[in-house]
């Protein structure tokens, strides 16, 4: 299999969309992949949206996720030439100005555009030591393959089980901790509740909480398509101040909650969440301008129950 991957990613990207073109015929028209649940989720996210919108950006997203898979690929012998001819960073500045602070930093970022490209796009423009936080594959040949592919331009991959220890290491430069923030949590009285896309939503609770406890500087990442197989992405630091006007009470019930959860202070839970809510509000701004950008085929909005089956 990893032989046949290889192979496949040395063809030309000219090659690999023609191959994308079918693959989406075949997801979206033949296999019809994940599409109620994609369909469910987009109706449920864009309420206001008619149904004929909702059904175009369905169609988008089935081709921007053919392209994924594609892309995914090539990312096992693409050249870091070709990489940076393709993904344009946009914010130089904020990443020369957090290495010039020293500062270790939790950069939060979610399932859009394409994050393996992302990941291994972090370490060509950020002179930190980066580490990519994964859940490792049910095979081991699989994944060690991943593993290798994701670390090709200088990110390293850690487990989940081994981030603190990881992070505690002296690796004698700051470290910039790459996490994805958008998946449903195994544990919802341990995780983060916000409104997002018009319903109430669990966020992870890790984010937030390794934040707080190891001191770092939290920024978001956000990439966008913007052609075939082309993107661009930055970063923006974010803040833990809380919404203007303040808590609701929901929300300091929540705080008491997450408080006695993960044994820190209320202070701490406090701004761990405010973390999670403006994390939340700039991601959600960011699905709205592109919406065929963000992994809709995820069953994200599980009920309490399912997620702990």
């Amino acid at each position: 299999m990893k032989t046949l991957i290889v192979l496949f990613s040395r063809l030309p990207f000219s090659a690999l969309h023609l191959i994308s073109d079918f693959g989406f015929l075949l997801l979206y028209f033949g296999i019809g992949y994940r599409k109620k649940v994609v369909r469910e989720n987009l109706a449920r996210s864009f309420p206001e949206k008619s149904e004929a919108e909702r059904l175009l950006i369905e169609k988008q997203f089935f081709r921007n996720f053919a392209d994924i898979l594609i892309e995914t690929i090539k990312t096992f012998t693409i050249t870091e030439a070709e990489l940076r001819a393709r993904i344009e960073f946009k914010t130089p500045e904020v990443a020369r100005e957090l290495w010039e602070k020293r500062v270790n930093v939790a950069g939060i970022s979610s399932h859009l555009a394409n994050w393996e490209l992302l990941a291994q796009s972090l370490s060509l423009e950020f002179n930190h030591l980066c580490f990519g936080v994964f859940k490792p594959l049910s095979s081991p040949a699989m994944n060690e393959a991943v593993v290798v592919s994701r670390q090709r331009f200088g990110i390293r991959m850690i487990p989940m089980k081994a981030v603190r220890r990881a992070i505690r290491e002296d690796h004698g430069r700051p470290y910039l901790l790459g996490l994805l923030s958008d998946q449903a949590p195994h544990d919802y009285e341990k995780a983060f509740e916000v409104e997002f896309l018009n319903q109430k939503t669990f966020v992870v609770p890790g984010p937030g909480i390794l934040t707080i406890q190891e001191n770092l500087t939290p920024i978001w990442g956000w990439m966008r398509r913007t052609g075939r197989s082309r993107f661009e992405w930055g970063v923006e630091v974010l803040s833990f101040d809380p919404p203007a006007g303040g808590f609701t009470d929901e929300q300091r019930v929540q705080i008491l909650r997450i408080s006695k959860a993960h044994k820190i202070s209320e202070s701490d839970a406090g701004r761990a969440l405010a973390l999670i809510l403006n994390y939340s509000k700039r991601l959600e701004a960011q699905i709205k301008m592109a919406p065929q950008d963000w992994l809709w085929s995820h069953r994200r909005w599980k009920s309490r129950a399912s997620s702990t089956r």
